[in-house]
């Protein structure tokens, strides 16, 4: 018998193709949302769970915060003696380790070129045996117990030794020969522990006398007992208090934290590199898209029960008992419901990997073989069946033959109402994500055109790593002799984000115990000037400058400070010139006063800076393209100079736009993806509405046909029948906005400098939802107001 009910239900699909297509369309685009977004999701929660004992490892943090500061610094990186520290008077811990980065990049030799080699670092020797990563060839316990040794990943294996074995070959890393002593898998993409290469820290110079005094390690720890965090994190702050004495004593604050690896993508002030506000914002889209199609579903199948109507009169006078007709609709609607999932199914595999490219993080569906995924997929499938399809099914089964032929026209849908309730509901949802859409859009725009302090703009960089100091003053010397080119200079670290953490001390009118936070960059001495940050007192930095810096019997630096770090020091820009200060151990004066500019992203308010001139290294080569001359030109202009002072160099480059772009990758995929989802919401809400007013228009056929043989114009009944819909999507308006502007505010609360929520917008929104509402009601109503009323009123 369901054999039989099947064919039925296969054959009434096919008989209403329209229909049918359109329904299952709508549900599948909605499921393959949910699923892209489900997979986006799992990839971002799932950092750090690939290694073997996950739930186990930890990670440690540093915060500390000088005397006169007013704001405590979130580190990642700790102290080279914490790990041995932990590893020798916690018992809890089984082992503990480090890692150091190796530098900027490496300098790899191989025949005629020299290729640069980023994500190199150092590690301790039970580092492997530590996290447990797996080896294609060695062993963990052996790979980094000898100076020099050399673990590689498959990647970079097969890059400098294709097709044979990488085992016991030499690498050539900055003239200094490296011998590989295991290769291990590629990394996976859901990892924030991201390395080309692990070099063994035997014999490092910074690792024979661990300190308390400077924070550069990585530490990461393995406990013996997965509940034991908290009283690790006890027993930390009593070594933290008793290492840290005398520094407290003097007003100093420190701190460090335990954090489970697992959580720290997402969870960790100082290391995360994700958003959890972001996961929760795509959760909460994913689940409204998949109530939404669900919705629509459930309203196309009433809005087509009321076209078979005759069909179960004649059924159940003929003798079908409710059971039959109830269990034949149940079916047919269940068969929808199979196909438009495996649909969906088929579209999530086949668009994931666009979808990962779109969101720049490389996902998998490794989710798929969790046999949760398909007993939540089935119980999706019976949820959605009895929802959609016992509904309407028992609505109709239980319709009495009288009341079908008769068709009075005072005769009421109990569906209707629950059915407009659904739609408002729908329609709410969809406004609220075109206000957040509209808002978060205009926030990335105010982003990428806000006036940071320095000019970005035609900035081209190149790797400052093994330029010496001849060499680089080759360079720039070449470069300005360009009419392509308006300034070179360079520093540390990139201007758009600084990461270098000093302290201040024995400032010049300040009391002997005045100490502060602050961040600090070395740098090339034309800096200030090529990135045309404005200078407010004091003058630039000269070669005598640098001469002085460079001595190396008694050092003097020339110091600039911006406007903020000049008043946290107790000056007015110009009363801060020529004030002696101590940075760091490095003593000299204060040259020059500059406005405050952005050095990190725009979620953290302008802070304290100083820009100092060190020649020991810099990480990166800035050079000023002329806007006039065609950037090809220009570029091959610059690669031809490099070449011609380095022929072995590869001459890879990219601009600072991009590197400030970067900054903000996680709110620009936020903000496409709610852009994309935003349209398909809006998308699935009007075919709900369009499922309504097609059964509306059904239910009033007849008084359509009465309205126009009275004389109703068509305008009129236009009218009559659109102002019922636009008073639901007025009532979906006066739900979302206040959910809107309040979610917009939560969110804007992440940026330090965000734009207005201007009214305007709310506006716009509103009357963009409206628009569409008509539009699509239309369809429906003015093809019953043109029907003629000979049609709809001639069995009466």
């Amino acid at each position: 018998m369901i054999k039989n009910y099947l064919k039925i239900a296969w054959r009434n699909i096919k008989k209403n193709k329209g229909f049918s297509l359109l329904n299952m369309f709508g549900l599948s685009l909605g499921i393959t949302c949910f699923l892209l977004l489900a997979a986006y999701i799992f990839h971002e929660s799932s950092y750090e769970r690939f290694f073997p004992n996950a739930d186990r490892l930890a990670y440690f943090s540093l915060t500390y915060k000088a005397p006169n500061s007013n704001e405590e610094v979130n580190s990642s990186v700790t102290p080279t003696a914490l790990a041995p520290t932990l590893q020798a008077e916690l018992p809890e811990i089984e082992q503990a380790t480090r890692l150091f980065e190796y530098s900027k990049a490496g300098n790899i030799e191989s025949k005629d070129e020299t290729t640069k080699e980023k994500k190199l670092m150092y590690a301790d020797p039970n580092f492997f045996n530590t996290l447990g990563y797996t080896f294609i060839e060695g062993d963990a316990k052996h790979a980094l117990t000898e100076p020099n040794q050399i673990v590689l990943t498959k990647k970079l294996a097969e890059k400098y030794f294709p097709k044979q074995s990488a085992l016991g070959k030499t690498l050539a890393i900055d003239k200094v020969n490296w011998k590989v002593s295991g290769v291990i898998q590629d990394l996976p993409t859901n990892t924030q522990i991201n390395f080309t290469a692990i070099l063994s820290n035997k014999d490092l110079a910074r690792y024979k006398q661990p300190e308390w005094s400077s924070a550069n390690d990585i530490t990461i720890a393995l406990l013996k007992n997965k509940d034991s965090f908290g009283a690790i994190q006890q027993k930390l702050d009593q070594i933290t208090k008793a290492k840290f004495a005398e520094a407290t004593k003097q007003g100093y604050q420190f701190s460090f934290s335990i954090e489970k690896l697992i959580d720290i993508h997402l969870h960790s002030k100082a290391a995360g590199s994700g958003n959890l506000v972001y996961i929760y914002i795509l959760m909460a889209l994913g689940a409204a898209l998949i109530i939404l199609t669900s919705i629509n579903f459930t309203n196309l199948i009433l809005a087509h029960a009321i076209e078979r109507k005759k069909e179960i009169g004649v059924k159940k006078v003929l003798g079908a008992a409710r059971k039959t007709i109830f269990l034949q609709f149940f079916l047919e609607c269940s068969l929808m419901v199979l196909l438009s999932l495996s649909l969906g199914l088929l579209a999530t595999f086949l668009l994931l990997p666009v979808f990962s490219s779109y969101m720049g993080s490389e996902m998998q569906l490794t989710v798929w073989t969790d046999p949760r995924f398909y007993a939540i997929l089935f119980l999706f499938f019976i949820v959605l069946t009895l929802l959609s399809g016992g509904w309407p099914a028992y609505s109709i089964a239980s319709s009495k033959p009288m009341s079908i032929f008769k068709r009075k026209l005072t005769e009421k849908q109990s569906g209707i109402s629950f059915s407009k309730v659904l739609v408002t509901f729908q329609f709410s949802i969809s406004i609220f994500f075109i206000i957040c859409t509209l808002f978060a859009g205009r926030q990335m725009q105010f982003i990428q055109s806000k006036n940071t302090g320095l000019d970005r703009t035609n900035m081209l960089v190149i790797d400052g790593q093994g330029w010496q100091d001849k060499e680089r003053q080759l360079l720039k010397d070449k470069l300005m002799q360009l009419n392509s080119v308006q300034g070179v200079t360079a520093s540390y670290d990139n201007p758009v984000n600084i990461q270098g953490g000093y302290s201040i001390n024995e400032v010049e009118g300040q009391p002997t115990d005045f100490e502060m936070n602050v961040t600090a960059i070395p740098i090339e001495k034309d800096f200030v000037s090529v990135f045309r940050i404005k200078t407010v007192a004091g003058e630039p930095l000269s070669d005598t400058d640098i001469l002085r810096a460079r001595d190396t019997v008694s050092p003097e630096f020339g110091f600039v400070v911006n406007t903020l770090a000049a008043s946290a020091m107790g000056f007015k820009p110009q009363q801060a010139i020529g004030k002696k200060i101590n940075l760091n151990g490095r003593k000299g004066s204060i040259k020059q006063v500059v406005a405050s500019f952005n050095f990190a992203s725009l979620h953290n308010e302008i802070k304290p800076i100083v820009l100092f001139p060190e020649y020991y290294y810099f990480g990166n080569i800035f050079i000023r393209l002329n806007p006039n001359t065609p950037i090809q030109d220009a570029i091959a202009q610059v690669k031809s100079v490099v070449k011609d002072i380095n022929a072995k160099n590869q001459f890879e480059y990219h601009f600072l736009n991009d590197d400030y772009s970067k900054l903000y990758l996680k709110d620009q995929q936020t903000t496409k993806v709610m852009q994309l989802f935003s349209i398909i919401t809006i998308a699935i809400a009007c075919m709900g509405l369009f499922a309504l007013s097609a059964y509306a228009v059904q239910q009033r056929v007849k008084e359509i046909g009465i309205r126009k043989v009275l004389g109703a114009s068509v305008f009129k009944i236009v009218k009559i029948l659109s102002v019922d819909f636009m008073v639901l999507v007025c009532s979906a308006l006066l739900i979302a906005i206040p959910l809107g502007w309040y979610a917009m505010h939560r969110w804007m609360d992440n940026f330090a400098y965000h734009i207005t929520l201007d009214w305007w917008i709310f506006i716009i929104a509103g009357s963009s939802a409206l628009l569409v509402s008509f539009i699509t009601i239309s369809f429906q109503t003015v093809k019953a107001a043109v029907t003629n009323p000979i049609d709809s009123l001639r069995d009466e």
